[in-house]
């Protein structure tokens, strides 16, 4: 069973990225011909921020540490009503100041079979 991302990020510091992935052909005259590549031809890829204490980033790096190696887990996105697929290729930690922190980190969407 997957394990679910839980924790909500800053309102004001996320984005969401969508790529297509396309395939195409280009003909001699000009002409190009072009369609979605694969099953699932859009892919979103989302920028998360949170900001606070050691004891608050702490147990969010553990569930990140313990899923860096390519395993997957579910997190719903704002807006979203099901929980996507997801994984997270890193993270990065800034001291911000006093004891605050700051942990940026992204989500790329990935599919079930």
């Amino acid at each position: 069973m997957m394990e679910t991302f839980t924790w909500l990020p800053e309102q004001k510091a996320i984005s969401e990225e969508v790529q297509y992935r396309v395939l195409s052909a280009r003909f001699g005259d000009g002409y190009e011909q072009s369609a979605g590549a694969g099953l699932n031809p859009r892919r979103s890829g989302w920028s998360l921020m949170f900001v606070g204490t050691e004891e608050k980033m702490k147990p969010i790096q553990e569930f990140l540490d313990r899923h860096g190696e390519g395993r997957a887990f579910l997190w719903t996105p704002p807006g979203w009503s099901e929980a996507m697929v997801a994984q997270c290729r890193g993270y990065t930690k800034n001291h911000r100041g006093g004891p605050v922190w700051q942990l940026s980190l992204s989500f790329e969407q990935g599919f079930r079979p």
